[in-house]
């Protein structure tokens, strides 16, 4: 794990309004662990291109489900994924944090809108550009 990792935070954790979308996604695609379907959030948002801003309406992380860093992502990959998105990002656990609960968010969205229907549909898009 990251330096930067290991002098930061210790726990990361989902908004309310994430927790609640990532139980609607879980309905939909029953992955065995919730930590996984946080990990696709995370990767939804990176996908997507999601700015890791807290807005008006982001909610307070903690609202929802709490994560050790460690094992939330035990060989520090994913932060490493996020920091290779986000250089100048100070503290790639506190962005993941972020980028977790608005992809879950826009996900649950996108499932309920219909633009998401099977898992190949995260990695697609059928707009023409992949």
């Amino acid at each position: 794990m990251s330096e930067t990792i290991a002098r930061g935070r210790v726990n990361i954790a989902l908004t309310g309004r994430a927790e609640i979308a990532r139980d609607e996604i879980s309905a939909r695609f029953p992955f065995r662990e919730k930590q996984q379907l946080v990990r696709l959030g995370l990767a939804y948002a990176l996908r997507l291109n999601l700015e890791p801003v807290r807005g008006g309406n982001f909610g307070r992380a903690g609202d929802g489900q709490n994560m050790n860093v460690g094992s939330f992502d035990p060989s520090g990959e994913l932060f490493e994924l996020v920091r290779a998105f986000h250089p100048e990002c100070e503290d790639p656990a506190e962005v993941a944090e972020t980028l977790m609960s608005l992809g879950l968010v826009k996900l649950a969205e996108d499932i309920r809108n219909s633009e998401v229907t099977r898992i190949v549909d995260i990695l697609y898009s059928n707009d023409g550009t992949d």
